[in-house]
């Protein structure tokens, strides 16, 4: 049976963080149209219809990220952590 070409693909947002006392920095990109940024603590994602917004977690050191478009939690290493904000449509 073929694949039907409008089957929405699953967005991923995937990366690095890292974090200490002196310094927070996120390595991250995405396989969909999403915005990335950081502010601080802060890692906002922007997608079409929604603004999510997720707190890097004060665990020191690098720590993979990952997070499925649409999901509640993120993954910090093999730790999901509860998304601060959703912004925008379902």
């Amino acid at each position: 049976m073929p694949v039907q070409s409008s089957m929405p693909q699953a967005c991923f947002v995937f990366g690095e963080v890292f974090w200490s006392t002196t310094q927070i920095s996120a390595m991250l990109s995405s396989n969909c149209a999403i915005r990335i940024e950081r502010k601080e603590r802060r890692i906002i994602m922007t997608g079409p219809n929604k603004i999510i917004e997720v707190l890097i977690p004060e665990d020191p050191g690098l720590h993979e990220f990952i997070y499925r478009w649409g999901q509640r939690n993120v993954h910090f290493d093999d730790n999901s952590v509860e998304i601060v904000r959703i912004s925008g449509g379902a």
